[in-house]
């Protein structure tokens, strides 16, 4: 595939991402059509983790561990902050006994796992890395 055709695709779907997963509008492409420094990712990167942890923070009535905070915010991060607020997940976190269309928590985490309509094995795995996190201390890739 050529560059161009790359490009095509990128500018054809909805968004693409840079940095440390940074999504960007098509009308923002331009912008960063020559990539980013690893400054500008880590800039873009701490612009976002800030607010992030801030409403992990305030949405979290619970009381969890670090770990498990620590997976409630890459979480966040990734799927957004307005789903994350509304999410089965937050409302089984706050209370494991809350009544949601799913019959866990770990089902309700994982329910994240679709990019543009369509099942994603990235997202999978992203889900069952962030899982481990929250629900068993280890830190891995995904």
């Amino acid at each position: 595939m050529t560059i161009k055709q790359v490009r095509k695709l990128i500018i054809g779907s909805r968004g693409a991402t840079v940095g440390y997963g940074k999504l960007i509008s098509e009308e923002e492409w331009p912008l960063y059509k020559d990539g980013v420094t690893q400054e500008q990712a880590d800039r873009m990167f701490n612009s976002k983790l800030n607010p992030v942890q801030s409403d992990v923070q305030t949405r979290v009535t619970a009381k969890v561990t670090q770990y498990e905070f620590d997976a409630l915010v890459i979480f966040d991060y990734n799927i957004g902050s307005p789903a994350f607020q509304t999410s089965s997940a937050l409302k089984l976190v706050n209370n494991p006994n809350a009544t949601t269309n799913y019959s866990s928590l770990e089902d309700a985490w994982k329910a994240f796992t679709k990019s543009q309509g369509k099942e994603n094995k990235g997202l999978i795995h992203r889900r069952d890395s962030e899982w481990d996190i929250y629900s068993n201390n280890v830190y891995k890739g995904w």
